[in-house]
C-alpha cells in the first residue's frame, strides 16, 4: 500500500486563492515570506517534524510555549482504517491533540479578529458619532452571519454582536471534537471532515442507521476540518438552544473572568440527546486529559503551517 504524503505549506498572505484563500483571509493580521512547501511521507514523519520543531503539548498547557499555527487540510481515511487502530491509546490521543489543539486556536483567532474590528467600530461610533459606508456594510454582514436582526445601525447592534462574536474555550471545543468524532476516527470525520456530528436536512453523509422519527437527516460534510470547526462555532454563537451558553460567557467577560470550558460546559445540555450524561462525558474528557490549562494560553505569532494530505 502506498503511504500517504503530508505536504506542509508554510505560508501567510502568499496563499491567496483556491482551497487556502479563506485561511489567508482568516489570518490576515500576519504576513510572511513566500510559501515554502515541505513534504512528509507518513504520520511517523509528522511526529518527527513536530518534535524537531520543539513543539510540546505539555509546554502549551504550562504556558511555556505558544500554540503553533498548524492547520490540517484533511482527515485521511488512512488514519481511521489503518493508523489509529494500530496505535496505543495514549499515542492515538497525542496525535489527535497535536493536530486539533492548533486548529481550535486558529479558529478562535479568526473570531478574535472580528472582536477587534467590532470594538474598533464601536469606539469610532462613540467618538465621532458616525460610521463610513464600508463600516456599515461590515456590520450588516456580521449581523446576517450571526443571526442578529437589525434596523438602523446604532449602539444596540454592538450589544447584540458582542454577545455572539466571541471565542469558544479550547478545552471545551477539543473535548467535543474528541467525543463527537471518536478521536477523529468516525466515518463522518474520514469522509467529510465532520468533527462535531452536526445534522443537516439539505445534504451531507447519510448515517447507516438513521434514528426513527427524525426524518431524512444527514451529517454535514466539510472541505476541511477547520471549516467544520467554524460551522460548530457559528452554531454555538447563533442557535437559540445555546442562548444560555452565550449569556454566561458574556457575564464572565463583563466581570473580567476567564472564559473556560469547565465554566461553560453545563450550558451545553441541549447539544446531545444524552443531556446530563453528555455534559458529564465532556467534563471527564477535559479533566482526564488536562485540557482546561489550554484556556489560558495563546496562539503563536508568525507563519501558519497548512498540512495537506496527498495520497
Amino acid at each position: 500500500m502506498k503511504k500517504p504524503v503530508l505536504v506542509l505549506l508554510l505560508t501567510g498572505l502568499a496563499v491567496a486563492s483556491g482551497a487556502y484563500g479563506s485561511y489567508a483571509t482568516l489570518l490576515k493580521d500576519k504576513t510572511t515570506a513566500d510559501a515554502e512547501t515541505v513534504s512528509i511521507r507518513s504520520f511517523e514523519d509528522f511526529s518527527t517534524f513536530f518534535d524537531d520543531r520543539g513543539y510540546s503539548i505539555q509546554k502549551w498547557k504550562e504556558g511555556e510555549q505558544d500554540v503553533p499555527r498548524l492547520v490540517i487540510m484533511d482527515i485521511p481515511e488512512e488514519w481511521r482504517k489503518r493508523i489509529a487502530p494500530e496505535l496505543p491509546v495514549p499515542e492515538k490521543k497525542r496525535t489527535f491533540f497535536r493536530l486539533t489543539i492548533p486548529l481550535a486556536f486558529v479558529a478562535n483567532h479568526g473570531i478574535a479578529l472580528e472582536q477587534k474590528k467590532l470594538s474598533s467600530l464601536k469606539n469610532k461610533l462613540n467618538t465621532t458619532g458616525r460610521l463610513d459606508p464600508e463600516d456599515v456594510e461590515w456590520l450588516n454582514e456580521k449581523a446576517a452571519e450571526y443571526a442578529v436582526k437589525v434596523g438602523e445601525i446604532d449602539k444596540e447592534i454592538f450589544v447584540l454582536l458582542e454577545e455572539r462574536i466571541d471565542i469558544i474555550p479550547p478545552s471545551l471545543m477539543i473535548a467535543q471534537m474528541a467525543e463527537e468524532s471518536g478521536w477523529g476516527t468516525s466515518r463522518f470525520a474520514a469522509e467529510g471532515n465532520a468533527l462535531f456530528g452536526q445534522w443537516s436536512y439539505t445534504g451531507g453523509i447519510k448515517p447507516e442507521d438513521q434514528r426513527s422519527g427524525k426524518g431524512d437527516y444527514r451529517i454535514k460534510a466539510f472541505k476541511t476540518p477547520l471549516a467544520s470547526i467554524r460551522a460548530y462555532m457559528a452554531n454555538l454563537n447563533t442557535h437559540e438552544a445555546y442562548a444560555g451558553f452565550r449569556k454566561l460567557r458574556a457575564e464572565l467577560r463583563a466581570k473580567g473572568k476567564p472564559i473556560t470550558g469547565p465554566e461553560l460546559v453545563g450550558t451545553l445540555i441541549d447539544y446531545s440527546e444524552r443531556r446530563e450524561a453528555y455534559v458529564k462525558i465532556l467534563e471527564e474528557i477535559m479533566e482526564s486529559n488536562s485540557l482546561p490549562p489550554l484556556d489560558h494560553v495563546r496562539l503563536a505569532d508568525g507563519e501558519t503551517v497548512f498540512i495537506r494530505l496527498d495520497e
